[in-house]
């Protein structure tokens, strides 16, 4: 089955997030995205409060987290229990212990806190390489990055509000539950989306 994935996205359990669960609903539904990451700050808040909304039975909610380390950002998906630690190489050993896929997010966007270069050191399993938020550059050294240490990529809108959801989304094939897509992510998106164009 085509799953249409956007694995980046903030709901107001981000202190830097508008975006209600309902909200994410009405626009899930209205871009005809059946797969949604719920990504927020260092908190698993949000994506319970997403569980606990009616209306989501037909979109595939992944957890996840966006964990802020001492060496830039880091997002875990398919993990239910917030990682508490601000060291990135013990961030990333919880992750694996749980089954966590790690991904290093907008990592050349030096206006935030990004893993850059050292995403091959932490052994990331997925670069972000469309981010909604990042420049055309920063995201064409994220895709070439990737490429250079054997990576797969994915991208995520990054979304703050109602209006950023699904600014970027991922095609992936596989069947319509949360372990296949998880399972699918691990090898990478089969192709992104932004704005309606191939990125």
């Amino acid at each position: 089955m085509r799953i249409l994935l956007d694995a980046h996205v903030h709901t107001n359990s981000s202190p830097d997030s508008t975006l209600t669960p309902g909200q994410l609903l009405e626009r899930l539904k209205t871009k005809g995205i059946n797969a949604v990451a719920i990504t927020d700050h260092d908190t698993m808040d949000g994506y319970r409060r997403v569980m606990d909304t009616k209306g989501f039975a037909d979109i595939i909610v992944v957890p996840g987290i966006e964990i802020t380390t001492d060496l830039g950002d880091i997002i875990v998906l398919g993990v239910t229990e917030a990682i508490v630690s601000r060291d990135a190489f013990e961030v990333v050993d919880r992750a694996r212990a749980s089954g966590g896929i790690i991904v290093a997010p907008h990592p050349f966007d030096w206006k935030r806190a990004s893993l850059g270069e050292k995403s091959a050191m932490l052994g990331v399993d997925l670069i972000e390489g469309v981010n909604g938020k990042c420049s055309r550059d920063e995201n064409q050294q994220a895709k070439e990055f990737a490429k250079a240490i054997g990576a797969p990529v994915v991208g995520g809108s990054d979304a703050h509000d109602k209006g950023q959801v699904g600014a970027v989304v991922n095609v992936i094939e596989c069947e319509k539950d949360l372990d296949s897509l998880l399972a699918a992510l691990r090898r990478g998106a089969k192709s992104i989306i932004r704005l309606g164009e191939r990125a």
